[in-house]
């Protein structure tokens, strides 16, 4: 075996092992009659392409086949996205009681939304992950209904008011559900595909949870914004890879630019003073649409492959 022939093999382990049980010798045969004979080292070039296409191979991209395939599986994972940052969102409230009840005995919370929301956001989740899409739609739709009437009580007044309404949508945790069940609402119509790893979202909602809910375990209240704006820069730089992660980052963005305008815009409304500046929901939006442009230009890329 050649040094080359090696260097190939090696790469070739960026596709997963099925792919390389099927096509690592036919792929190394082509790379190896295509190489120069006096050629021992790899070109750069085309190290990138091998290490990018097994990438490419391990997220399943490459088995979309077309755009309308390509935005239905953004839609899913943006849904599923923000599901379990609705979930981040909404978990402080559990585990803060759960503390306290383990710290300090029966507690008496008053009102049990702090348990009903997130409880319709992991039903949401779960079903999502399965490709139960009307169970999840549903269950995200009766999670915007709580969230409303846990901020307004069961006045129907409220509902009618647009200060009220504002103020409902200057949450952050208020917008996930919704965009989410528009999400969802577009793939219902979408042809059914195979779900592969359903479990997986799940794992990563609770491992979320964990790790950035505001909550007694953490400190961290800014941490759900800062980890959407880490991920939105790793999406960029990915884009080439997964079209699809700039645009999961970008829907995930949404969700604060929305509630930061509806503060802007609800204060203005109140006469409340200004706790934000125009400069910050500006900032965030330039991200937002780097971040859909970006997905959006490797879209139409990896449409063509």
């Amino acid at each position: 075996m050649t040094e080359l022939e090696r260097r190939y093999r090696w790469l070739l382990r960026a596709y997963p092992r099925a792919y390389r049980q099927y096509r690592a010798d036919e792929m190394l045969e082509t790379l190896l009659v295509t190489a120069d004979d006096e050629r021992r080292r790899l070109d750069r070039r085309e190290a990138v392409a091998l290490v990018v296409g097994g990438l490419r191979a391990r997220t399943g991209v490459d088995r979309l086949g077309s755009r309308s395939a390509l935005g239905h599986s953004a839609l899913r994972l943006s849904a599923l996205s923000l599901l379990v940052y609705g979930l981040t969102q909404r978990a402080g409230g559990p585990l803060g009681v759960l503390v306290t009840m383990l710290s300090e005995g029966p507690y008496n919370p008053g009102a049990w939304w702090f348990i009903v929301i997130p409880a319709l956001l992991t039903i949401a989740l779960f079903a999502a992950a399965w490709g139960s899409y009307r169970l999840a739609f549903a269950a995200a739709i009766l999670t915007v209904a709580a969230q409303h009437l846990s901020a307004n009580g069961w006045d129907l007044s409220f509902w009618f008011s647009s200060v009220y309404d504002l103020q409902d949508a200057m949450l952050p945790d208020f917008w996930p559900a919704l965009l989410a069940s528009l999400a969802l609402l577009r793939l219902l119509r979408a042809p059914r595909t195979p779900v592969a790893r359903p479990w997986a979202w799940p794992v990563l909602g609770a491992l979320a949870v964990v790790a950035l809910a505001p909550s007694p375990l953490n400190g961290w209240l800014d941490a759900p914004l800062m980890s959407l704006c880490a991920f939105a820069a790793l999406a960029v730089i990915t884009a080439p890879i997964d079209a699809r992660m700039p645009i999961v980052a970008s829907v995930l963005l949404l969700a604060p630019a929305l509630a930061q305008a509806t503060y802007l815009l609800g204060s203005r409304q109140a006469g409340w003073p200004l706790d934000i500046s125009i400069t910050a929901i500006l900032v965030l939006a330039a991200v937002m649409v780097i971040t859909l442009a970006a997905g959006t230009i490797a879209g139409r890329r990896q449409a063509r492959i």
